[in-house]
């Protein structure tokens, strides 16, 4: 009662209302609010004009209500509830009640949780609809464990299998594959997930695969007027005192040529310098049209921004006004991007949802030049599709293949070919060494050193590390992150501190921004 009261949902009681309300009456706080509201004056900070907005809030979440009581089981905090109420609508308390397997269409909901429960009070492990809440779950997890926007059938029924059986010891038990079979074609015969060539997806994934790939089909078809840029790019040549080569050249005019472009190189080898081409091309080509240049991360839009020349380049959430990582329908009713040149750079980092977004906002006749490595990592979020696009076939690319940076300025560029190549030889020296180390004890010790080395030398905000590991062992993120800080920012009586969610937040500790959340505050 009292997480209800405090959740947010009540305009007018925050959480030391709650605790006070909670104080005052008790487990009967929700009666009081149902049948004798104005008992809330007692209440030391209610006033009349807050009491009626309370009243008006606690009518309107009736339904939450309702919902948060048939969820009382699994512990779901009110901000769940809100999302499950988003996810099935007003009738999501008579859904959730004719069968709590069906919260594993909502992300975050782990069918072995909602099964512990669902079994200790007798259900039937042959359940039609835990079989049906397994095979929902196993391609949400897909999605989201491992960016996969589908599972091949096979894959999937196996997956189903292992979440249906792996707590059953005795096999007459266990749910048979012939049941979970019937249950997946029952589920594509009601549109329930989509198969696609063997393929299976949820629904919202493959719509959006499939209205992306249209619209690059479009793009790519839709040609624009056909210009002679021999002699702008000339003059942008002796402007910027820069000269390109054979495949730069090629890169910067397959732009001009298509209104879908893709242009991909490793480190070193002239992504920035065909960017700055381009631009600068257009501008004398089109002066009045709008250039938009956008990457997927605040840091790669900054490093966008400083190479370019041009200060507005944005995260693609900012270009798109979108907040957090799901559609509302805020979002899905926003206009059309206005841009004559639409520039995405790290473009490889760019999962399924966000292209999405990003091609359905597209209005006729904008240019879109996707820019990035192909040999980084994909995206984090499911969907692979920078390569995807690139292996298409369909959208044309340039691949820059030379190495324009020179030795004494950085090896990692000759270094991250030779290991695409599959060499073992490569150059050691200042920017790039080798340290031999035993152990992960013994490598930690080696990087805290190194460190201290390169922060003294260069400042604290230029040195990064990066680990494989995020919690196991000493070389992890997480212990080299604590014991670092307790080298560069040890606790001190004169130092504030704070405790949240089990870890100490010191003056002047470095805090990284994990999520998008446009309403955070730097001070």
């Amino acid at each position: 009662v009292r997480n209800y009261l405090a959740s947010g949902l009540l305009k007018g009681i925050g959480e030391k209302t709650a605790d006070a309300i909670i104080e005052k009456f008790g487990i009967n706080a929700l009666e009081i609010l149902e049948h004798q509201p104005d008992r809330l004056l007692e209440i030391r900070g209610i006033t009349k004009e807050r009491l009626a907005e309370i009243k008006d809030t606690y009518a309107e979440t009736s339904r939450m209500r309702v919902l948060m009581t048939l969820l009382a089981p699994f512990k779901v905090t009110p901000t769940t509830a809100q999302k499950i109420y988003q996810h099935f609508g007003p009738a999501c308390a008579d859904i959730v009640r004719q069968s709590p397997f069906n919260l594993c269409q909502v992300p975050g909901f782990g069918f072995k949780r909602i099964d512990a429960i669902v079994q200790k009070s007798g259900g039937d492990l042959r359940d039609p609809k835990r079989v049906h809440g397994a095979l929902f779950y196993a391609l949400e997890d897909a999605r989201t464990k491992d960016g996969h926007l589908y599972l091949e059938a096979e894959a999937l029924l196996k997956a189903a299998m292992q979440l249906l059986n792996e707590r059953i010891p005795l096999p007459q038990m266990r749910v048979p594959m012939s049941q979970v079979e019937q249950e997946l074609s029952a589920m594509i015969r009601q549109d329930e997930v989509v198969s696609n060539h063997g393929n299976v997806y949820l629904p919202k994934q493959f719509l959006q695969e499939s209205e992306t790939a249209q619209k690059a089909v479009e793009l790519f078809l839709a040609k624009p007027t056909v210009v002679d840029i021999t002699q702008p790019l000339e003059q942008v040549k002796r402007s910027l005192g820069l000269n390109l080569s054979k495949r730069q050249s090629e890169g910067v005019e397959m732009v001009f040529r298509h209104n879908l472009s893709i242009i991909t190189g490793g480190p070193g080898t002239g992504k920035t310098t065909v960017l700055k081409m381009v631009i600068e091309v257009y501008r004398q080509l089109y002066p009045r049209q709008k250039i938009v240049l956008g990457a997927p991360t605040g840091k790669a839009s900054r490093r966008m921004a400083e190479a370019t020349g041009i200060d507005e380049a944005q995260t693609l959430h900012s270009i798109l006004g979108l907040h957090g990582d799901s559609e509302s329908k805020k979002d899905r009713e926003r206009k059309p991007l206005e841009a004559g040149l639409l520039i995405v750079d790290e473009t490889s980092m760019v999962d399924m949802w966000l292209i999405h977004q990003l091609f359905s906002r597209l209005r006729p006749g904008t240019k879109v030049l996707l820019v990035g490595d192909a040999d980084q990592l994909e995206s984090v979020g499911a969907g692979d599709v920078f390569h995807e696009l690139i292996g298409s076939g369909v959208v044309p690319v340039t691949v820059l293949d030379e190495i324009f940076r020179q030795a004494q300025d950085s090896l990692i560029a000759h270094n991250a070919r030779f290991i695409n190549e599959g060499k073992t030889t490569l150059y050691y020296g200042e920017d790039f060494a080798f340290h031999k180390a035993e152990s992960q004890e013994e490598t930690a010790g080696i990087i805290r050193e190194l460190y201290r080395e390169q922060i003294a030398a260069k400042g604290i905000e230029q040195v990064e590390i990066l680990s494989p590991f995020r919690s196991e062992g000493e070389a992890s993120a997480n212990s080299l992150n604590e014991a670092i800080r307790e080298e560069i920012n040890p606790a001190a009586p004169e130092t504030p501190e704070i405790v949240y969610a089990g870890k100490i937040f010191r003056l002047n500790d470095r805090v990284m921004q994990m999520r998008n959340n446009y309403e955070i505050k730097l001070y």
